[in-house]
C-alpha cells in the first residue's frame, strides 16, 4: 500500500523580480498530488453503535493541493544607525480551500450511507513584517 506521505508529484515554482533598488516582488506556486488516505468503505451497527469498516489501506487520495503565494518587499533608506525593510505578503492568494482532512458522518435521510465533508483550514493569510538591523 502507498505510504501516508506518498506524493507522486511535488512541484514548486519560485519567481523573484527587482522592480527597483528599493522594491522587490516574489511569487511562489506550489502543487502536490493529494496525500494517500484510508476512508471507510461502509459501516455496520453493533449494540446500537455505528462501526465503520475499511477495505483498503491508503487506497484513496485527497484532492490535489495547490496555492499561490505573493510578496512585495520595500527596502527603506539606510541610516548610520540602522537599516530596515517592510515585507507584505499573501499566502494562498487565490483563496483555494485545500483539503486538510475529510470527516465522515451518517446521512440524515439514509443512516446506512456515509457522507464525506472536506475540512479546509485557511483561504488566504495576509501578513506584514518590519525587519531592521542596527
Amino acid at each position: 500500500y502507498p505510504a501516508r506521505q506518498d506524493r507522486i508529484h511535488d512541484l514548486s515554482i519560485v519567481g523573484m523580480y527587482d522592480i527597483s533598488r528599493r522594491w522587490k516582488f516574489s511569487a511562489t506556486w506550489v502543487f502536490n498530488t493529494g496525500d494517500a488516505a484510508t476512508f471507510p468503505s461502509g459501516s455496520y451497527e453493533f449494540e446500537g453503535r455505528r462501526i465503520p469498516y475499511y477495505t483498503e489501506r491508503n487506497g484513496y487520495r485527497f484532492p490535489n493541493y495547490h496555492r499561490l503565494d505573493l510578496g512585495a518587499t520595500f527596502i527603506a533608506r539606510k541610516t548610520s544607525r540602522y537599516e530596515s525593510s517592510w515585507n507584505f505578503s499573501v499566502y494562498n492568494a487565490y483563496g483555494r480551500q485545500n483539503t486538510y482532512a475529510i470527516s465522515f458522518a451518517a446521512n440524515e435521510d439514509d443512516p446506512q450511507k456515509n457522507e464525506a465533508t472536506q475540512i479546509a483550514l485557511f483561504r488566504w493569510i495576509p501578513s506584514a513584517t518590519w525587519n531592521f538591523k542596527f
